[in-house]
C-alpha cells in the first residue's frame, strides 16, 4: 500500500494561500496606488499640487513637486518583489516534497524573473516618458494602478492627450496566484508513484 506524502497536505493549503494572498496583494497596491501623482487630498507640504515630475524604481514611485516629495513611495512593486523573492526562497527549500512543490518554484522563479527583469526596465521607461511628457505639455495629470500608470492631459477644452504604460507590479500579483494554481495542479511524485511491473 502506497501512503501519501506527509507534504502533500502542506503544500495543498502553501497553494491555497498564494490564490487568496493574491487578491488581497492586488487590493494593497490597487490602494496604495490610487494615492499616487497629485496632493489633492490637502496632506503633506505641498497640498493641492500637482507633481512636475517623477522617479519610479525598485523603492517604488515618487511623485515630485519642486525636489520634494509629493506623494509616495508607493511600495506596491517592491512589496510585490520582496513576496515573490520569500516565497521562491521557501519553495527552493520545499523542492524534495515532491513534483507540485518543483512545479511551483518553477513559477514563482519565473515570476520573480520576469517581473524583475523586465519590470524593472520598463519603470525606467516610463520615468523617462512620464518626465518627458512634464517637459513638453502643460496641465499634466497622474493615475496609477497596479496595472496601469498614465498621464492625462487637460487643454482649454476639457481633457487632451492620455498616455498609458504597463505597471510590472501586476505581473507579479498574477505570479502568485499562477504559483498557487501550480500547487493545485494533479501530479504525482517520483517517491510516491506505485512500481511498474514489466512482464518478459
Amino acid at each position: 500500500m502506497i501512503r501519501p506524502q506527509p507534504f502533500q497536505r502542506r503544500l495543498t493549503v502553501w497553494a491555497v494561500s498564494c490564490l487568496l494572498a493574491a487578491p488581497l496583494l492586488y487590493g494593497v497596491c490597487w490602494l496604495d496606488a490610487s494615492l499616487a501623482g497629485d496632493g489633492h487630498l490637502g496632506l503633506g507640504p505641498h497640498p493641492y499640487a500637482s507633481a512636475d515630475a517623477v522617479r519610479f524604481g525598485l523603492g517604488g514611485l515618487r511623485y515630485l513637486y519642486h525636489g520634494q516629495t509629493l506623494t509616495g513611495p508607493h511600495i506596491g512593486y517592491p512589496l510585490v518583489l520582496a513576496l515573490l523573492a520569500l516565497n521562491t526562497g521557501l519553495l527552493w527549500l520545499a523542492r524534495g516534497w515532491g513534483v507540485r512543490a518543483q512545479w511551483m518554484f518553477r513559477v514563482s522563479l519565473t515570476a520573480l524573473l520576469l517581473t524583475l527583469g523586465m519590470g524593472w526596465p520598463t519603470l525606467v521607461f516610463t520615468q523617462h516618458m512620464h518626465n518627458d511628457i512634464l517637459a513638453t505639455e502643460e496641465n499634466v495629470s497622474f493615475s496609477a494602478s497596479p496595472v496601469i500608470l498614465s498621464t492625462q492631459q487637460y487643454g482649454a477644452e476639457g481633457r487632451g492627450k492620455r498616455h498609458q504604460f504597463p505597471n510590472p507590479t501586476a505581473w507579479g500579483v498574477l505570479g502568485l496566484g499562477l504559483t498557487g494554481a501550480a500547487g493545485l495542479r494533479r501530479g504525482g511524485s517520483p517517491r510516491t508513484r506505485a512500481p511498474q511491473n514489466n512482464w518478459a
